[in-house]
């Protein structure tokens, strides 16, 4: 989140009292921050794993939480 947050991407959502903080949950900020690093670097799509952290995905996060 560092990294995504440091490289341009505007996290102040998911800072206390943001629109995207709640739920305050590890998952739910990497998730905002990962897709935000995403949406500014589509094209470099081999930057975006993160050493194995993150992945790309086609449905909702919040639908593969619940299969968890």
């Amino acid at each position: 989140m560092n990294y995504a947050c440091g490289s341009g991407v505007d996290c102040a959502s998911i800072q206390p009292n943001g629109s995207c903080f709640m739920p305050d949950t590890l998952f739910a900020h990497a998730s905002y921050a990962f897709n935000s690093y995403w949406q500014r670097t589509k094209g470099c799509w081999w930057h975006l794993f993160f050493g194995g952290t993150a992945m790309l995905v086609t449905v909702d996060p919040r639908k593969l939480m619940k299969k968890a």
